[in-house]
């Protein structure tokens, strides 16, 4: 590795081997946990209040973006927030999600404002035991796929950082 060569450049703590961190298992755990529990608890709390699926859906996206764009997930890299070359990045990456969350919240605002014109059916279960309404599996893979751009996007973005800082530090030596 070229820091190894030359002691005073810095070693990108994101390429290091992962391993098991108390402290990053409790940052994530709580980020998990809104993802899943908060979420799921606010959507049956406020989701007859004016905006409540909005709030939901703004509280589990947030957080679903947070875990996939800088956990190590299915083998993927993972990047640190004490990482130097990450660090430069974070106000980017909260300029794009809020770009991300304004296109979701009118996503959904405008689906809501649709539903008194769709047909029955679209609010209706099928007989399967785990069914869900074809208007909320609609709403649900509509934001999964934006969240899904968002999370790859970002990462691409904190991989070609730190391609930059590699060939940066390469043109040093």
């Amino acid at each position: 590795m070229p820091s190894s060569m030359n002691p005073s450049t810095t070693v990108d703590s994101c390429l290091a081997p992962p391993s098991f961190s108390l402290e990053r298992f409790m940052l994530f755990l709580p980020i998990f946990l809104t993802m899943i529990f908060g979420g799921g608890l606010l959507f049956v709390l406020f989701a007859d209040r004016l905006l409540g699926i909005q709030l939901a859906s703004l509280v589990s996206y947030t957080s679903a973006i947070v875990l996939y764009t800088f956990s190590a997930n299915r083998g993927m890299q993972r990047y640190l927030f004490r990482c130097p070359i990450v660090k430069p990045q974070l106000p980017r990456l909260v300029i794009r999600h809020m770009a991300f969350v304004c296109i979701l919240l009118i996503l959904l605002t405008a689906a809501l404002q649709l539903r008194p014109h769709l047909p029955a059916w679209w609010f209706a279960t099928s007989r399967e035991s785990r069914s869900m309404p074809p208007f909320i599996a609609a709403l649900f893979v509509l934001s999964a796929l934006l969240a899904l751009a968002q999370i790859l996007t970002n990462r691409s973005l904190l991989e070609r950082a730190h391609i930059d800082a590699d060939v940066r530090r390469d043109e040093l030596l």
